[in-house]
């Protein structure tokens, strides 16, 4: 998927945070996290776009509800597959592509974060 098209649906996340995260705090985290990644410089902010998207669980929900929106965030199928790591209080996800080179924080609350393990 494009920074275009990412940013495109971060702007409509943040449109919708409402709807998509009942819980305040949470809410605010979607979209102080979602708010960031949209201010970073053209052609830099794919990463942290992706990030933000993937982060909280509403937001995931949303992004697959659509079945096109779904379906192209898979990008290239040939690429290893990501690896799912969360905080111990439920309040951030992020997928890495390659093992971490020390210990994740989350960004909320400085705890550890775990692999996911379904």
């Amino acid at each position: 998927m494009e920074e275009t098209e990412l940013r495109r649906l971060a702007e409509a996340a943040r449109g919708n945070l409402a709807e998509l995260i009942p819980d305040e705090g949470e809410r605010r985290l979607a979209d102080g996290d979602l708010a960031r990644a949209l201010s970073e410089p053209p052609g830099e902010a794919k990463p942290a776009l992706m990030e933000a998207l993937r982060a909280h669980e509403g937001v995931r929900r949303w992004m697959a509800a659509d079945p096109l929106r779904a379906v192209s965030q898979l990008g290239n199928l040939t690429e290893a597959i990501g690896v799912l790591y969360v905080c111990p209080n439920e309040d951030y996800t992020v997928a890495l592509d390659a093992p971490p080179d020390g210990e994740l924080l989350c960004p909320h609350d400085g705890e550890p974060l775990k692999r996911y393990a379904g």
